[in-house]
């Protein structure tokens, strides 16, 4: 896979993995625990985990490519834990590509 492929699927699953955490906290989990309908918690939940293990599995192959040093790393692998925090590491990403298409 190319390199140019790799940041773009990382770019999608930063993406997902913030739309699965939004369906999941706004929809999913209020039904839930709100009104007892449970139907729509598997199908979001593993939409969620599939786009987790997307991003970090990603975050790991891009790692080079963003010349990302152990403690940046870190700090990308930790805010796949922490919701909506991709949406941060996108922004990042995206600022790069600016900033590296002007030179």
């Amino acid at each position: 896979m190319s390199e140019s492929q790799l940041k773009k699927y990382f770019n999608i699953f930063c993406i997902l993995e913030l739309i699965s955490c939004f369906l999941l906290f706004c929809i999913a989990m209020p039904l839930k625990y709100g009104y007892g309908i449970t139907e729509q918690m598997f199908l979001i939940g593993s939409f969620h985990g599939a786009a987790f293990v997307g991003y970090i599995l990603f975050a790991i192959l891009v790692r080079k490519i963003y010349k990302w040093d152990d403690e940046e790393f870190a700090f990308i692998l930790l805010f796949g834990f922490i919701p909506f925090a991709t949406w941060l590491v996108h922004k990042k990403v995206k600022n790069f590509e600016e900033n590296v298409s002007e030179d």
